[in-house]
């Protein structure tokens, strides 16, 4: 069994004191105080993150990583647990969006779209680059690199926000979006097995072991699985509303860029078959959001994860740019 994404080989490797309880909360014979232990350990290191230490930041970020996004199945229950010691430190720092008073549906919806039309990626340099065509292959390998490390797990990150779903409708407008992600009655045609059959004709590896070091992705993904796991479901729903309903409608110029570039129509399926020309608020996920919206708590969560999902997702782009531009 490959062992390289378990989460006690990861630890073994970041040799500092917190890893090493953590690690130790994990082992299989673990008591509640080591468990407890860790617990203080992280909570005491986010907190000194989020007041200013930047060592403290990068570190317990890939602490999260690490315990989020681990593969080994018999630490799960203790990971989330220690995970959801850090996301309540988290919350407390995210700023609030100002809804003091609930917004009207089209008020609502013009905040959503002025958040979209300001901050999404495509209006990001790198992805005005890509889709102009003027990336070289050599650029075209590091943006489908990090395209793989935020999509070849994106079905277990929109797994938890089913679980959160506790209407049945809800939950089966959302199983049928997974059972396209997950290549409905075939699953050699799942998204991740498609991404993989593009990456290998660019000459990259299909791994399902990956693990990333950019510090910005390990935030950018910290937070996706943090929103899809949140029990205020706002928090999940805004990051899929953007990512899912909102983001395919980009997939067209990258599949036109792949081909200008000279990768086969075929290599190219995975964004072939996210184009999709149907708005958002036309697409059938869209009534997970809508039935919601005149709730002021739901708005304020939404908006609020929202935005902080741009925060991470800028930072996150703007470093992946500069990757491509060394290249």
């Amino acid at each position: 069994m490959i062992t390289r994404n378990f989460s006690l080989h990861q630890l073994q490797q970041l040799e500092t004191p917190a890893a090493r309880v953590v690690a130790g909360a994990l082992a299989p014979n673990a008591s509640p105080a080591q468990i407890d232990g860790a617990i203080r350990a992280l909570t005491e290191l986010t907190e000194s993150a989020h007041k200013g230490s930047a060592g403290a930041f990068t570190e317990y970020q890939q602490l999260l990583y690490i315990l989020s996004l681990s593969d080994d199945v018999s630490t799960s229950l203790t990971r989330r647990w220690l995970s959801n010691a850090i996301y309540k430190v988290e919350e407390r720092y995210i700023p609030a969006a100002d809804i003091h008073t609930p917004l009207s549906e089209s008020q609502f919806q013009q905040r959503l779209e002025l958040a979209i039309s300001s901050q999404s990626r495509e209006t990001h340099p790198m992805s005005q680059y890509v889709f102009a065509g003027k990336a070289s292959r050599a650029q075209l390998q590091v943006f489908l690199r990090h395209q793989w490390m935020r999509t070849f797990r994106l079905y277990r990150d929109a797994a938890d926000l089913l679980v959160n779903l506790v209407d049945v409708d809800e939950a089966a407008a959302l199983s049928r979006y997974l059972y396209g992600e997950l290549g409905e009655e075939d699953e050699t045609r799942s998204h991740p097995r498609l991404l993989g059959k593009l990456l290998k004709a660019v000459d990259l590896d299909e791994d399902f072991q990956a693990v990333t070091t950019m510090p910005e992705e390990i935030a950018y993904l910290n937070n996706r699985a943090r929103s899809f796991r949140n029990p205020d479901v706002g928090w999940g729903l805004a990051v899929f509303y953007v990512t899912e309903l909102v983001v395919p409608r980009n997939h067209e110029k990258l599949y036109q860029a792949l081909l200008q570039a000279g990768v086969s129509e075929d290599a190219a399926e995975y964004y072939k078959i996210h184009i999709s020309l149907v708005p958002p608020r036309a697409k059938r996920e869209w009534q997970l959001i809508s039935r919601r919206i005149s709730d002021r708590a739901f708005q304020e969560s939404f908006l609020t994860s929202l935005a902080q999902h741009f925060r991470v997702e800028t930072a996150y782009f703007d470093a992946v740019w500069q990757e491509m531009q060394s290249v």
